[in-house]
């Protein structure tokens, strides 16, 4: 398999249950943005049933809260909004071997959230990974099913672009498992089954095959 890593100045993911006023952001990206990213880097839009397999390892080194001035659609007047934002913000993704060159030379901008989070390839590079027990877990969404303690949500999985606006094409219930940070963090979560490790990061792999799937 080849890891991706990308880094942006900014990321913001939407909580799917704020529609107007203040806007939180997600600590780590849903599968729907790894669906963009794919989808931006082949120049498709792209299922994850037509990948065999994908994993992720988000990390952001601190959070703001930025003023947005914004339009409402069919009225003249604007109205300024509250948006949390992440900052200093690396990506791993670890994908099939024939996804190299689309990460080499992407047909469209990549992108952690809106359009003016831009992500940039740092690195792309052949790693194998190693299955080990009760590895460290984190900065990355794990199915409810896990039993890893975390906030839950009902997030979109893949969305379909065949109709204005976009709407969710799978929505599945996961647990958000942020970064563990190395200083003054609390005990990080460690998965008792048998986890991909990626001992450069210090952390296990959820690895997703097609759309639900764990390796």
């Amino acid at each position: 398999m080849i890891r991706v890593k990308l880094k942006s100045w900014t990321a913001s993911f939407r909580y799917p249950t704020f529609q107007s006023g203040y806007q939180p952001t997600l600590p780590v990206p849903p599968l729907s943005t790894i669906q963009g990213l794919l989808s931006a880097a082949k120049g498709e839009i792209m299922s994850f049933s037509e990948v065999p397999f994908v994993g992720y390892v988000f990390i952001s080194e601190g959070k703001g809260v930025d003023l947005e001035r914004i339009y409402a659609l069919g009225k003249p007047e604007t109205d300024v909004m509250k948006r949390e934002v992440l900052f200093d913000n690396t990506l791993y993704l670890y994908l099939p071997d024939e996804w190299e060159k689309y990460f080499r030379k992407p047909k469209f901008q990549l992108l952690l959230g809106r359009s003016s989070d831009i992500a940039t390839v740092e690195e792309i590079k052949q790693i194998e990974l190693e299955k080990r027990e009760n590895v460290p877990v984190g900065g990355t969404i794990v199915p409810v099913s896990t039993s890893l303690p975390g906030i839950i949500h009902a997030l979109p999985v893949e969305f379909d672009y065949s109709t204005i606006p976009r709407r969710a094409k799978f929505v599945k219930p996961f647990t958000i498992l942020p970064f563990p940070k190395t200083k003054g963090q609390k005990k990080r979560q460690t998965y008792k089954g048998i986890l991909p490790y990626d001992s450069e990061i210090g952390i296990g792999v959820w690895i997703y095959e097609g759309l639900y799937g764990k390796v």
